[in-house]
């Protein structure tokens, strides 16, 4: 990629360039901000750009021998906020000419994505990193205690041990990012000519007696050209270009489980290297037959929103909903996407709700190379920090080609300590950037939730190649870390509910032990494995997760001497409601403690007097559910699985669906053992385990819990195994009948996603998310 250096003078912005070229990236121009001469200043109180040093800049362009465009610092810093929007005279508008005059000079100029390599870096391995690479930058200012005049024209290779011991008295910054110091390059392995210093003062800022303020200033400098000795040809094969994380230790151990897997199901299967060739992952047996006119509106469910005070919820929905639509089909996926997203637009209206307020989105298309066109339509719903999203393909039924729901959270219920969301688009040694309209994470009202994530490697947004599930899994859960560490969520502890999308149901075993490596033993979190049709860039697996963000809530409320603390006055909380920074290890864990729960029901084969193929006269269980749940007040996740056990009878008509490109499976075949009937026994197995750990959870009089039962359920996601269930149009009106014997109310969003397999020979699986009793600091020291 062709790339504009945009510099300062520092040491970062020139260590950066070189991990760029590193990364084979080809820098074809630079680009600086400089005050303007009439203001007479060496720096200006700039939010966002070091001035300090101007007068080196424009020696870099025969540095490096490529043209450099610079421009006047006009603007001020008017926007702060980490939510940057178009202002006028804001000094960002200066660095938006200054890329935009460079782009018309340039038009090789591929995208300006911003390239970051140091994001997120240990600062101590990176200042020595930076020297050891030959980055000959001197200090030119000082502005910390322990730092003085005499330090100003040293090397950061001289300064490292002596910043190392500040950074340990006095916790300065040790790379300076907090002003303490500013350095100029007058060298590194990139430049063609040195700068060398002739003559330079002292200018003292603000003498201070504990943190004098001082600068260089430099009277007269010169180029010389590098001698062979001085030009290392051979320094992008000496830099560091895979920086060591704590996330970095699970990838190892990860590969050698499931390469592990993968041999144990190639022996027992026979199948090598070679993919097996299933109905699971061939397509699925409820597409309609080409002369069979379409049903643009389906029998859809009651059960569409969700809306409380709190978290709410829009259910799965899709453009054909209106019947304003009657037989018209959408010719392009980017109108279908528009039409679709105003439906959802549409249900937030109605209950007060903005896309603002949307904190995360799940978007099924049912062909994965729409996913360009899809991004294109969709980004336009949103600003500048959209929500995260998983984004997976799947075979929806009708022809629809988009199916969208997602979850809002109110933003006035969580004053003083609003929605915060991690949108990094810069590529980098740390995580993957976005590669669409979504941000990596959003916390608010006890929930993380994250990005689903696949395999990339963070510094080149690629999969690795030549393409390796073992790989894919250890990346994909290394980034999912980084972003959980990134937004202090404890991804171990912490993890409410999982799901692993794999494009092809041979990997199931692998991915169910990679998570198992990394999860929390004694509090395991619900996992549920899919198999979808595909995922974005061809990836292999996908992660999607959703946790309890931990932070305990303190409602304001008075209190008397009775209660055991001053009146009016609590433990740690300012007299204002919001979120406390301790979490639950102070504030008795045991009150509120994390109640996983698994729990198994049978189904035994009614006796028939005519059994067929698949149904012998035996009290075998047909079928059965596995149900989990994981509790932390007052977040609530559960996933029930309907799946056929090895022993049954139904295990046979399985492996029947396993076949041959060559064969095809009957519809009669399916539609023998999954009638509606059938299908109606599932969901209402599953709906009974729902409910049992609902009432497991119910709030006591004092203290957390689910005070409703399904009345505190936000959604639920019901999966279908589309080869196995020949009429997809039922599963809505059947969940509403037998939902309505349990509930009055129709307050919940339901979901449907047709998969092309579940682990474990599952047939259905529902997820639900819950949000009961909120606890409070006060509510736990009185419980």
């Amino acid at each position: 990629m062709k790339i504009l250096g945009l510099i300062s003078g520092g040491k970062d912005s020139f260590y950066n360039l070189m991990q760029c070229v590193a990364q084979g990236h080809e820098l074809v121009a630079l680009g600086n901000l400089h005050p303007a001469p009439q203001d007479k200043k060496d720096e200006l109180d700039s939010y966002m750009y070091q001035t300090v040093g101007h007068d080196v800049v424009h020696l870099y362009k025969d540095c490096l021998d490529v043209p450099l465009y610079r421009r006047e610092i006009s603007g001020k810093p008017i926007e702060q906020g980490s939510d940057y929007v178009v202002t006028a005279q804001d000094e960002t508008e200066d660095l938006y000419e200054l890329l935009k005059g460079a782009k018309e000079a340039h038009p090789e100029l591929q995208g300006l994505v911003t390239l970051a390599y140091l994001w997120q870096r240990n600062q101590e391995e990176l200042l020595n990193e930076m020297a050891q690479a030959g980055v000959n930058a001197i200090l030119i200012k000082v502005a910390a205690i322990g730092l003085k005049q005499q330090h100003l024209g040293r090397s950061i290779e001289d300064m490292y041990p002596y910043l190392c011991q500040m950074n340990q008295e006095y916790d300065l910054h040790i790379c300076g990012e907090g002003g303490e110091f500013e350095t100029i390059t007058l060298d590194c392995p990139l430049f063609k000519r040195k700068i060398v210093v002739d003559e330079s003062e002292i200018v003292i800022h603000a003498d201070d007696h504990f943190a004098q303020v001082a600068y260089l200033r430099f009277k007269k400098l010169h180029l010389e050209n590098k001698t062979v000795h001085e030009m290392n040809p051979a320094w992008i094969s000496e830099m560091g270009l895979n920086p060591v994380w704590d996330a970095d230790a699970i990838m190892a151990p990860i590969e050698d489980i499931v390469r592990s897997k993968q041999r144990v199901c190639e022996a027992k299967d026979g199948t090598g290297d070679q993919e097996r060739s299933t109905i699971n992952d061939q397509g699925q047996l409820n597409h309609r037959d080409n002369n069979q006119e379409d049903t643009l509106v389906s029998s859809r469910s009651k059960f569409t929103t969700h809306e409380s005070d709190i978290v709410c919820a829009i259910g799965g929905t899709i453009a054909y909903e209106s019947p304003s639509f009657g037989e018209k089909r959408l010719l392009s996926i980017a109108d279908e996407t528009t039409a679709c997203l105003q439906n959802v637009q549409t249900k937030l209206e109605k209950i007060q709700l903005s896309w603002a307020e949307v904190v995360f989105m799940q978007v099924f298309v049912s062909d994965m190379r729409d996913f360009g066109a899809v991004n294109g339509a969709y980004k336009a719903f949103f600003g500048i920090n959209p929500p995260p999203r998983a984004c997976v393909g799947a075979h929806l039924p009708d022809s629809t080609r988009i199916q969208v729901s997602c979850t809002a959270i109110r933003k006035e219920v969580t004053s003083p300590k609003p929605r915060r969301t991690l949108h990094v688009q810069g590529m980098s040694y740390w995580a993957p950037a976005n590669i669409g309209p979504y941000s990596q994470a959003t916390e608010q009202a006890y929930h993380s939730f994250i990005a689903g994530q696949i395999g990339m490697i963070p510094c080149t947004l690629d999969l690795p190649n030549p393409s390796s599930l073992a790989k894919e899994t250890a990346w994909s859960l290394r980034n999912l870390s980084q972003i959980a560490t990134l937004r202090e969520s404890d991804l171990v502890n912490r993890t409410a509910l999982c799901i692993a999308y794999v494009n092809s149901s041979d990997h199931f075993a692998s991915v169910i032990a990679a998570w198992g490596h990394i999860e929390n033993k004694k509090t395991p979190a619900p996992v549920l494995a899919i198999c979808m049709p595909s995922l974005p860039k061809s990836a292999q697996v996908e992660w999607q997760a959703i946790l309890h963000y931990g932070k305990v809530y303190a409602v304001k409320e008075q209190y008397t001497k009775e209660n055991g603390v001053e009146e009016g006055i609590w433990p740690n909380n300012g007299g204002q409601d919001g979120y406390e920074t301790d979490d639950d290890d102070i504030y008795e864990l045991g009150k509120r403690e994390l109640h996983p729960t698994a729990l198994s029901l049978l189904h035994e084969q009614p006796p028939s007097s005519s059994p067929n193929q698949y149904q012998a006269a035996t009290t075998t269980p047909q079928w059965k559910s596995r149900t989990q749940s994981w509790f932390l007040a007052p977040l609530l996740m559960a996933l029930s699985v309907i799946h056929v056990p090895e022993t049954s009878s139904l295990s046979s008509m399985f492996s029947s669906l396993s076949m041959s490109s060559e064969r095809t499976a009957s519809s009669q075949d399916v539609n023998n053992t999954f009638t509606k009937d059938t299908l109606k026994d599932m969901i209402t197995m599953i709906i009974k385990a729902m409910g049992q750990i609902l009432g497991s959870h119910k709030a006591p009089a004092a203290g957390p819990g689910v005070e409703g039962g399904w009345e505190d359920v936000i959604g639920l996601t019901l999966y279908y195994c589309g080869a196995l269930v020949q009429q997809p149009e039922c599963l809505g009106p059947t969940l509403d009948e037998l939902l309505s014997q349990f509930t009055t109310t129709s307050n919940i969003a339901a979901t449907f996603v047709p998969v092309q397999a579940i682990a474990d020979q599952g047939v259905l699986a529902m997820t639900i998310h819950a949000v009961g009793k909120m606890p409070t600091i006060p509510g736990l020291l009185q419980a």
